[in-house]
């Protein structure tokens, strides 16, 4: 049991920024078995104001981390009296300016030592050193992994949502937050995983603010070396470029023991199905702000205007915003590229406006468990104690 201790934890202080960090115990991985427990950290902003109500912020793959996510919070805490957190979820560090090792696939590395004309005991850095002095006449290209660090791997969705439900029930629990005031917040990956935090937990957020996420996973996020999908590209100084998956142990073959299948996709989309299991469940009150660029090349737009339309149909307080070009200021919204630029700050104060409208009196759900059927698998969430728990069951056809 944690106990309520606002000044006991470590406190720290960069510039004018302060926050407390803690660590609470990651979930393991109850579909493919890979990863037991770890420690998860998350930093806390303002902690005294969580009586007022918690904003969880959620980075996605790398573009918002580190200074942004804590600015963010710190301006969030200061300006609106709420305490705000930010959680280094599982598998968060995947790009390499966070913290992930690019290594090339097998006969990848292979095709450059021969190139370079170096022993096959070159390391990973050398290997990626050498190249970065080639300058191709022709285009050359490599493809390999991003491995993220401490033993973290693609999981997609699902570990990472749980890493953030447990920080919320610590933080709550320690600085005893508001559970009627409990908002959302995230940016692409940020944004699907707020959305699944959300899922696994119905009606246990006030709001949701979303800027252009998934509704379902993106496979080549996933599975991407046995579709033939990129999912990040850079290139080196001299001209090499490299084509790069995050190691993932999902395989899109049938029989596989890590087969990506329809069960695991079912739980972490957004079907009618899913919905409807939502819904049943407390679902409808939270109140959901998606903004989408109407021509986004990674999270497409008609999947987020289907999701938010069965929403609707159901009875959801959602509201779907698709910005044009016609809606680019330079300030707010940025450009019509993924995630189109967008103020974060901004998007948040005005999704708060909103609230205020749509959600003026609001009352957590206290469910102490969730069960949601996904195809042949039951995942059963239970919120009893304070570390969230998730059991999946296979059932027989």
């Amino acid at each position: 049991m944690v106990e309520v201790m606002p000044m006991a934890w470590p406190f720290n202080k960069v510039g004018n920024m302060s926050y407390y960090e803690h660590e609470v115990v990651g979930h393991p991985d109850v579909e493919l078995g890979l990863c037991g427990e770890r420690q998860v950290r998350y930093r806390i902003h303002g902690a005294e104001r969580a009586g007022s109500g918690l904003v969880v912020y959620i980075p996605g793959f790398g573009g918002d981390l580190g200074a942004y996510s804590q600015v963010f919070c710190e301006k969030v805490a200061a300006q609106h009296g709420m305490a705000a957190l930010c959680v280094d979820y599982f598998c968060m560090r995947s790009r390499p300016a966070v913290g992930a090792a690019i290594s090339l696939l097998p006969e990848e590395r292979e095709r450059a030592l021969a190139l370079l004309d170096l022993p096959a005991k070159t390391s990973d850095t050398a290997l990626l050193r050498a190249l970065d002095g080639v300058q191709p006449a022709a285009p050359l290209r490599f493809q390999g992994m991003l491995v993220p660090p401490d033993g973290a791997y693609q999981n997609f969705g699902v570990m990472a949502a749980l890493d953030i439900l447990n920080a919320i029930e610590d933080a709550m629990l320690r600085y005893g937050g508001n559970r009627d005031n409990l908002i959302l917040v995230g940016s692409s990956y940020g944004g699907y995983l707020a959305q699944l935090v959300n899922k696994f937990r119905p009606g246990y957020a006030r709001a949701l603010f979303d800027n252009s996420s998934w509704a379902e996973p993106n496979l080549a996020y996933v599975v991407g070396r046995d579709i033939g999908a990129v999912e990040y590209q850079c290139s080196l100084q001299g001209g090499v470029e490299l084509a790069l998956c995050v190691d993932s142990p999902w395989r899109m073959v049938a029989g596989h023991p890590h087969e990506f299948d329809v069960d695991a996709f079912i739980i972490r989309a957004f079907s009618a199905s899913q919905l409807d299991q939502m819904a049943a469940q407390g679902g409808t009150q939270t109140f959901c702000l998606m903004v989408h660029a109407i021509h986004d090349a990674i999270a497409p737009a008609d999947a987020k205007l289907a999701m938010a339309r069965a929403m609707l149909a159901r009875g959801f307080n959602a509201e779907l915003i698709l910005f044009d070009e016609s809606s680019v200021d330079g300030e707010f919204i940025r450009n019509m590229e993924h995630g189109m630029g967008l103020s974060m700050l901004q998007f948040f104060a005005q999704g708060l406006a909103l609230l205020a409208e749509r959600s003026p009196a609001f009352m957590a759900t206290r469910a102490a468990e969730v069960t949601l059927h996904a195809g042949h698998s039951v995942y059963q969430l239970n919120f009893a104690n304070p570390e969230v728990r998730l059991q999946r069951q296979r059932i027989e056809a």
